[in-house]
């Protein structure tokens, strides 16, 4: 997985701020500076057209001016803002989109964020820092990735904590240990290989957030099951490549 970088996608550090700068400008003008300047302009020109009109004598007067100029101004400032952000919703779908400079940059910032969210998974301590289900949640995550598929209608109503995935016209079986303490339990296995088995699954996966045992790692070798502990699952984050 190689780090994204400006020079790869023909940019520079200097164009991708620019062009955030320009975004912001022309928001702030479609949606704050002409709406409010012609909101506030159309106001004054209707207050001096009929000022001799509208001139106050009575408390009554003054309240219900107060009222009409209040709610002239809600039209004046809102019916502009409406569609001042129409036009930036246009602007930014339908002509910023279709530039070739934005495109680049789209592509550039979604690769480098999809690069920065597998670099943390690389990291022991984000795994090691997960609740339960968490971490179940975010192996499976990088198995999905890899095309692995959740098949959830072959899931064992006995054991909704377990999964069943398809890969390469293949089904395995995943099970997931997060109790306190390395694995050390010789008939877990074999129950889980018994599972995997009732399934059909070529191959069940064993995954520990804190390690295994010596004696159930020796007890697993040679039969159709994986156990991978936190560094076993940063290995296979490693194998990852970048998808676009």
């Amino acid at each position: 997985m190689k780090v994204p970088t400006y020079h790869k996608f023909g940019i520079t550090k200097a164009q991708i701020l620019k062009s955030e700068s320009r975004d912001k400008k022309i928001s702030e003008i479609l949606t704050h500076h002409l709406t409010i300047g012609i909101g506030i302009a159309f106001g004054l020109v209707l207050y001096v057209l009929y000022f001799d009109k509208v001139r106050p004598d009575t408390f009554l007067q003054i309240v219900m001016q107060i009222t009409l100029f209040a709610s002239m101004g809600i039209l004046c400032v809102g019916v502009p803002a409406v569609l001042f952000k129409l036009a930036e919703m246009f602007y930014f779908k339908q002509i910023k989109a279709k530039t070739e400079e934005s495109k680049t940059i789209a592509n550039y910032q979604e690769q480098r964020e999809n690069y920065d969210f597998w670099k943390l998974r690389k990291d022991f301590s984000f795994w090691n820092i997960l609740d339960g289900l968490s971490f179940e949640k975010e192996i499976m995550n990088v198995y999905m990735y890899l095309d692995y598929n959740d098949k959830e209608d072959l899931s064992d109503e006995d054991f909704p904590d377990d999964r069943i995935l398809e890969f390469e016209n293949e089904l395995v079986y995943f099970s997931f240990y997060t109790k306190a303490g390395e694995f050390s339990d010789n008939k877990e296995i074999d129950l889980l290989l018994d599972k995997a088995a009732k399934h059909n699954c070529t191959k069940a996966f064993l995954f520990s957030k804190n390690g295994f045992k010596k004696q159930a790692a020796e007890y697993a070798k040679d039969k159709p099951i994986n156990l991978l502990d936190i560094n076993g699952i940063i290995k296979v984050v490693r194998t990852i490549k970048i998808k676009g």
